[in-house]
């Protein structure tokens, strides 16, 4: 008996299966969280700092991407005062020197 034909077109997309288990899903964007709920770590663990592994010394979070940082590493946006890290801080060098802008001020500086 001959093999049967391919019903499909060639231009469909291929299908793959795909196991997410307990192992992905610690290493993902949520691993801290899903750690702790699934494995029972405390919550009171020392918080590093996003930008140099320091330490969190205070609850200091970016205002744009919501990163745990330290005192050495909190920027404040000249146009609206929110609080960046300094992936999010944009420097804008002018005459009166360094000043630092978050991306939502940035965008409207342009």
């Amino acid at each position: 008996m001959p093999k049967r034909n391919y019903p499909f077109a060639d231009a469909s997309p291929l299908q793959l299966k795909v196991h997410v288990g307990p192992r992905e899903l610690s290493r993902g964007v949520f691993a801290e969280r899903y750690s702790r709920e699934v494995f029972g770590l405390p919550g009171t663990a020392p918080i590093a700092c996003s930008s140099c592994v320091r330490s969190v010394d205070g609850k200091a979070v970016c205002s744009q991407c919501d990163r745990a940082l330290c005192g050495q590493c909190i920027y404040t946006c000249w146009g609206c005062g929110a609080l960046a890290c300094m992936l999010c801080g944009l420097a804008d060098y002018d005459d009166d020197g360094e000043k630092t802008l978050c991306t939502n001020c940035a965008m409207f500086e342009a």
